[in-house]
């Protein structure tokens, strides 16, 4: 029994001693001429890898990967092109190990054996996706964008938004016992980095518990990013000095935070086409309004694209808001977004007169208010 626990326990490591992948794909009742690819996710889009024809249902790829990730599966048959709901295709995590893929007639419903990443990752997929039904569910009904709205009562909405987010904790909560009991799994590093290191990590509550992964997993390319995301968010944790930035402003004129030193200074994070950020930008108009005149000003930074500069300025018109405008129109690329680890908008940070960082992400009806315990 303790032999069968010892070897349980060094499956992973197994699995990455392995310098290389093969993958190994069986479809015996698909008849007609057909190819499979390889696609992998390469810095947040896919790219192809490998393909490689597919003769009596049979095929292999053969390569390495630095570490485990996201990639795809996909079987395109040759001749009569296919519409694009016919898409066959099979989402996996890859690593180096011997990997096999048995299907019937196609790829998408296929067994996949050999990845312990993979098996990893759909095992948490079956602990939380009740639960992301029951969001989606609930977005549904309740979405503006419904095409069959439902008339409910302000209270019906209000109870709802609660379950979402009582929903949300529990997934994340999953999430976190998951990365807990997976300390020394790729899948495990892999959810700390992308679920529990969201968009309101704190990293003096969450960097404890990185320090408990193996000295490997924390040495791997996702564990130096893991370790860059934390030092990133300590750049807008409450108390510290906040980082200058230099952007240019809607004239094109460069704008320098620091010059602000002296007043309590509001840094938002939105943009043109955040369709939530629009919707809080007449709590942030009030908050303006009443406040211009006690030593505070807002900072407004725009996660515009290239050549959306007239959509950006339009925006700032429409919503009124005549306040300090900037951005490199870089998207989600914005230095000054990247610098504070900013991956979702609408987010601020207010920064007292001495420079530091006094709160963050005070948003809704009630900002003003929120505003008033700091400016008196």
């Amino acid at each position: 029994m303790k032999k069968i626990m010892l070897l349980m326990m060094l499956l992973p490591f197994m699995a990455a001693a392995q310098k290389s992948y093969t993958l190994s794909g069986n479809i015996p009742k698909l008849k007609e001429p057909a190819k499979a690819y390889l696609v992998t996710l390469q810095n947040g889009a896919w790219k192809e890898t490998d393909s490689i024809e597919i003769k009596n249902g049979k095929f292999q790829f053969v390569g390495t990967v630095d570490e485990p990730q996201q990639a795809l599966l996909a079987v395109k048959r040759l001749g009569t092109p296919k519409p694009k709901s016919d898409r066959d295709n099979l989402g996996f995590f890859i690593e180096n190990s011997k990997i096999s893929f048995n299907g019937t007639d196609s790829i998408q419903n296929a067994t996949i054996t050999g990845s312990v990443s993979n098996q990893e990752s759909r095992a948490l997929e079956a602990l939380t996706k009740p639960l992301t039904n029951k969001i989606m569910q609930l977005n549904n009904k309740y979405s503006k964008y419904n095409k069959n709205p439902i008339n409910a009562a302000p209270e019906e909405r209000k109870k709802a938004s609660d379950t979402v987010m009582n929903l949300v904790a529990e997934i994340k909560s999953i999430k976190l016992n998951f990365v807990k009991s997976h300390l020394n799994s790729f899948m495990g590093l892999y959810t700390f980095y992308y679920s529990i290191l969201d968009s309101k990590f704190v990293p003096i509550e969450v960097e404890p518990l990185f320090n408990q992964f193996s000295a490997a997993l924390k040495s791997s390319p996702l564990g130096t990013k893991t370790i860059e995301k934390i030092e990133i968010g300590k750049r807008r944790q409450t108390g510290i000095a906040a980082t200058d930035f230099t952007q240019n402003d809607l004239d094109g004129k460069p704008f320098k935070l620091s010059s602000l030193r002296g007043k309590y200074v509001l840094v938002d994070f939105w943009a043109s086409w955040c369709a939530p950020c629009r919707a809080e930008n007449p709590n942030v108009v009030k908050a303006y309004t009443a406040l211009k005149d006690k030593n505070f000003e807002i900072v407004s930074v725009s996660l515009d694209y290239p050549g959306s500069e007239k959509a950006w300025a339009n925006a700032v018109k429409t919503d009124g808001m005549p306040w300090i405008h900037v951005s490199d129109l870089k998207g989600w690329k914005n230095e000054v977004a990247q610098m504070y680890g900013i991956n979702s908008v609408p987010q601020n940070i207010l920064v007292n007169p001495d420079g530091l960082i006094v709160a963050k992400n005070l948003r809704g009806e009630n900002l003003l208010e929120q505003l008033k315990t700091f400016i008196k």
